[in-house]
């Protein structure tokens, strides 16, 4: 294999992962199931945790008997429409009308913050996701105030709003921290990377410049939310014709770029990178499960990537 040809795979393959260190591929990436993305370790957060778990099973049941046990005898629920209902009775006549109206009707709930106001009372607030057998999901923005009685809690009041609509930025506000400039030394092959901001915080840019002992490469890549696979993806181009695209997904404490390139000379490539951030000034990564044009390719080290400047 030419020279030339390695230093294309190694920078549109492995240096395609620089963003990769805060992404991933949620399925349902404004939210995540009830009780994760938060370090909640006292024993209220971790019975809200509980009895959020219980309320969905009970939801996605079709239980509205259990479900009306959450809340207090004298619980007052106020829907996104203005709409109030007073009392435990009331609530479950509701919930079992809605659940006569919507067959098979699915409930997710995201805990977005608990904040305890007294021992005995606590405020939580998060996104209610309701989805229909047939038809699309809607969100509601809530805010719960929950009482405690006896050994458990009940729900005293709950509000809720309709959930404005997740923004590209909302999803890419988790790569922030790789604004800047990147660098890494490999051998005799040099890697600077600078990444920005652009279009109102809707897309990073990242510009790169991969200099080797025989040849160099000028490369720009577009980041981007996709709101119909729900994932964050990237597309990117060197200056000698090369392009690809690539999308990220979480796998324990790393990230998985997976890549698929087209070279000058028309060869596919394809590799699974794998990025771990060590902090906000220092990432390591590594190419693994190589191909070109379905031949597998050796994996490429591990690179520890330096900031060198930046906001951080």
């Amino acid at each position: 294999m030419k020279p030339l040809k390695l230093a294309l795979i190694t920078t549109l393959l492995a240096f395609s992962l620089a963003l990769a260190s805060a992404a991933s591929d949620p399925g349902a990436p404004a939210q995540q199931p009830a009780g994760e993305g938060k370090n909640q370790s006292s024993p209220a957060d971790q019975t809200t945790d509980d009895d959020t778990r219980k309320y969905e099973e009970a939801y996605n049941k079709a239980d509205a008997k259990t479900l009306a046990g959450f809340y207090s005898d004298d619980a007052d629920y106020i829907d996104q429409d203005g709409a109030e209902v007073k009392g435990r009775d009331a609530m479950e006549k509701l919930l079992a009308d809605n659940f006569q109206q919507n067959p098979g009707v699915k409930l997710a709930i995201t805990t977005e913050e608990i904040k305890q106001l007294t021992p005995d009372v606590k405020v939580t607030r998060g996104i209610a996701t309701v989805t229909p057998a047939n038809g699309a999901a809607e969100s509601t923005r809530y805010t719960a105030v929950r009482v405690r009685k006896g050994d458990h809690w009940e729900i005293s009041q709950l509000n809720e709003r309709e959930a404005a609509p997740p923004n590209a930025y909302s999803q890419l506000a988790v790569l922030d921290w790789l604004v800047g400039t990147w660098q890494d030394k490999g051998g005799d092959q040099t890697v600077e990377t600078k990444i920005n901001w652009a279009g109102e915080k809707n897309f990073l840019v990242r510009t790169f410049k991969f200099k080797g002992a025989e040849s160099e490469t000028d490369g720009w890549e577009i980041i981007g939310w996709d709101p119909i696979q729900h994932k964050i993806r990237s597309w990117i181009f060197d200056s000698n014709g090369g392009f690809g695209e690539a999308t990220w997904v979480t796998d324990g404490d790393d990230w998985l770029v997976r890549a698929s390139n087209v070279l000058p000379d028309g060869s596919r490539s394809t590799a699974e990178n794998v990025l771990t951030k060590v902090d906000d000034n220092k990432f390591t990564w590594e190419s693994q499960n190589r191909t070109l044009n379905g031949e597998p390719q050796p994996s490429l080290d591990k690179v520890e990537v330096q900031r060198v400047a930046g906001s951080q």
